[in-house]
């Protein structure tokens, strides 16, 4: 593969006047400028042994939640069906327990939000001084921060919704426990 530069789309067109005048110009000299510019940052092996510890630490600990509650779920059902009179005047039990499912992701969703502030503070993706777990092209600019922005505004849309669920669990237990 021929790798296209100023000069050699120049030569090609024969009249530099023509191709100042055609606006390609500006779309190559850009494109030679970001690749002059940007550059590598290399992997850290540190994080990514630690990266792979804490993927096999969650896999482990997932599955040992998913087995014991996958045993107990039995006797979640019949605990809600024999309390529901409890749920109902204590409405607020029944938030603290739809907020324990979602508490993890609340929590990634906060922690995604100050990742994302970060990208947009130093106009860099990934921030400075920012571990990597393998070879990545760093990022400067307005590029950057519209990638902060886009993390951002996902990472809004999946706390609200986690939010969400404990609010409407609480607002159907609470409109539940003024009927009764």
């Amino acid at each position: 593969m021929m790798r296209l530069s100023l000069g050699h789309v120049q030569a090609m067109l024969g009249s530099e006047l023509a191709f100042k005048h055609s606006g390609f110009v500006k779309i190559v000299s850009g494109l030679n400028r970001v690749s002059s510019m940007a550059h590598i940052q290399k992997a850290d092996p540190e994080a990514r042994r630690k990266a792979i510890k804490s993927i096999l630490i969650g896999l482990a600990v997932g599955t040992v939640l998913f087995l014991i509650f996958d045993s107990l779920i039995g006797n979640v059902n019949v605990w809600i069906e024999d309390n529901a009179e409890l749920l109902v005047e204590h409405h607020y039990l029944a938030f603290l327990l739809m907020l324990i499912p979602v508490a993890p992701v609340i929590g990634l969703s906060i922690v995604l939000l100050r990742y994302a502030g970060r990208i947009i503070k130093t106009q860099r993706f990934p921030p400075p001084d920012t571990p990597v777990i393998r070879d990545v092209r760093v990022v400067e600019g307005q590029a950057a921060v519209w990638r902060g922005r886009i993390a951002q505004l996902l990472c809004w849309i999946i706390l609200l919704a986690a939010a969400a669920i404990p609010l409407l669990i609480w607002t159907i237990f609470y409109a539940v426990s003024g009927i009764a």
